[in-house]
Order: structure tokens, then sequence, then C-alpha cells
């Protein structure tokens, strides 16, 4: 990315008026997938003055160096059905940790191309070792970033069970950090639902942990997305919600979910306050930021004013308190 092309876009910001402005806290920056430039030419055609990047720390050789989950995941592709091609599923999934490992370090270097545009979150796999870890959240500290990203499906991690989530909650709440968790199931053979990790994203795993912190939680696509029960993730999530003040909901992915009187009521029961809008461009088939924005704004069921709290004012409080 030259100098000029930075400059432009800084120009060409758009203004922050919370009657039109929005502000997405779901993006992947995926090098492989889409480049800096064309996410703020995506942002600039919705008309999003800024969103949160997150970084994703994958293990795309794990599959194969990690014999116990290996194994794991071939009874669990087994379960699902005889009929199928576990190597060819596993590599599938391989390739898809691959494809979406997003270092700190990236996202780091794009927050500082478009200060103005940009809120980093760096990520920190749970699976590793406590020096691991303890260093990944220091590399996070020191690049600059806002928060942390925490993904079961593609870490393989169970929330309950891991040793590392108490002191990555720790951390998180010393730095005033929100944490953004995945709920619900991915991609591709990652939408199998025998799969144990991706069950293990359903929100009721990380009621406990949720209970002893203060850092402010982010469950992603609503609670869970992708999944046959997936009433029973909002709803738990939701649930979640209502004990715990410091949790928020974004709705990347399951944007059309507004546009449900049946789920609308449930979160206005909850309070608007704590909804966030998420795109989360460009990982999903056949949409776009602006795609995902407009549900919003032409939604026949919610106010002009929750309208407004979703897609620009909450977010903006968050990451401003």
């Amino acid at each position: 990315m030259n100098r000029r092309s930075v400059e432009t876009v800084k120009k060409r910001k758009p203004t922050t008026d919370s009657l039109s402005s929005v502000f997405d806290v779901h993006v992947h920056p995926i090098r492989t997938v889409i480049s800096a430039k064309s996410l703020v030419d995506e942002m600039d055609r919705a008309g999003i003055i800024k969103a949160v990047l997150l970084s994703l720390d994958l293990d795309p050789k794990i599959l194969y160096s990690d014999l116990k989950l290996r194994e794991e995941i071939l009874d669990d592709l087994w379960a699902y059905s005889y009929f199928i091609n576990p190597e060819q599923i596993l590599d599938s999934m391989t390739k898809i940790l691959q494809t979406g490992v997003t270092t700190n370090k990236y996202t780091a270097e794009i927050c500082k191309m478009y200060p103005d545009r940009f809120i980093g979150f760096g990520s920190v796999n749970p699976r590793g070792s406590k020096k691991y870890v303890s260093s990944t959240l220091n590399e996070i500290l020191s690049l600059g970033l806002q928060g942390i990203k925490l993904i079961p499906t593609l870490q393989f991690f169970h929330p309950q069970k891991n040793k590392n989530i108490k002191n990555i909650f720790k951390f998180a709440t010393k730095q005033n950090w929100p944490i953004l968790i995945h709920t619900g199931k991915d991609p591709g053979p990652f939408e199998i639902h025998t799969l144990r990790h991706v069950q293990y994203s359903h929100p009721r795993f990380w009621k406990k942990a949720i209970k002893r912190t203060k850092a402010k939680i982010i469950f992603a696509h609503l609670g869970g997305y992708g999944v046959s029960d997936d009433e029973s993730w909002i709803n738990s999530a939701l649930e979640i919600a209502k004990t715990n003040s410091n949790v928020y909901l974004d709705t990347s992915a399951v944007t059309y979910a507004l546009e449900d009187p049946v789920t609308v009521a449930k979160l206005r029961d909850l309070g608007f306050e704590r909804i966030l809008f998420g795109s989360d461009h460009p990982v999903v088939h056949g949409t776009s930021m602006d795609h995902s924005k407009k549900i919003i704004q032409r939604s026949p069921i919610l106010t002009e004013k929750e309208k407004q709290m979703i897609l620009f004012e909450n977010a903006n409080l968050l990451f401003t308190s």
C-alpha cells in the first residue's frame, strides 16, 4: 500500500453523523481473500466509517500434528455419516485453516495504514502452552491492538475445560479489552453438526467464565448461526446477556434475523443497547457490507432509533468508554 492511496482514503472518509454512519464490529482482513485497500473501498461504498478487524490465531498443521485431536475429529465424522471420505474432509479443514490465518502483526499493520478507519483485535489460540498464550497476549498489547478474538471451532478448544481461558479473560479485563467470541458453525466442513468443536461454540459453555469477569464480551452471530437448532443458541446467548450487563451480541452473518418479528421481540426485551452491527465481510458468500447494512435500514419492524443504535451508536459508545 503506497502513501498516496492511504492519503486518498483519508480525504474521502465519511462523516460521523449517527443518523447515517455505520460502525462494523466484525470484519476479517484475510490476506489471501481481500486487500486492505479493497476493504476500505467496500466500507466507502457501504457508508461504513469504522470497522473492527479480527485477527485469527490458527494452526494449519494441527490436524496432522495432534494425533489425539485428529482421532477425535475422525470419530465425529464417522458419527455424521459412513458415506464420506474423512481424509478429504480433513484436507478441506486444513485448507480453511491455512486461508483463515490472520496474524496480529498483519492486523496491526492495516490499522496503522488507516488509523481513522480501523480498530484491531488480536487473537490468541488457547490450545497453546501457558507460555505461548502469555507471550501472544503481550504481543497483542505491544502492537496496540484493542481486543481479543476467540473461535472454538477453528482453534479446537473447549471453553470450560481449557486452562488458559481464565488468564486470557483476566488479561483482557486489565487492559479493558472487549473479547469477541465466535458462536455457531463455520463454513464448509465445519458445518457438520457432529463435530464436537462446533458444539463447543455454543454460548452456554461460556456462562461460568463470563460470570467471573468484568471484561466486555461480544457473542458473534447473535449467539449462533448455521446450526439446526439455532434458536436455542440465540436464546442461550440472550439468557446470558440478561444476567450479565457486560455481554453484547453482534449481527454478523445473521443480519436477516432482524427481519424476523420473533427474534426482534427477543432482542427488544434484552434492550437494543447491546446489539452491534457486524457484517462478517468478506467471508459470507453472496453478500456485502452494504447488503447487510440495508437489511437493518429497511427493516419495517425496527424503529429509527433502534436502527441508529445497532448501526452506529452502540459500538461507538462501546469503543469510546
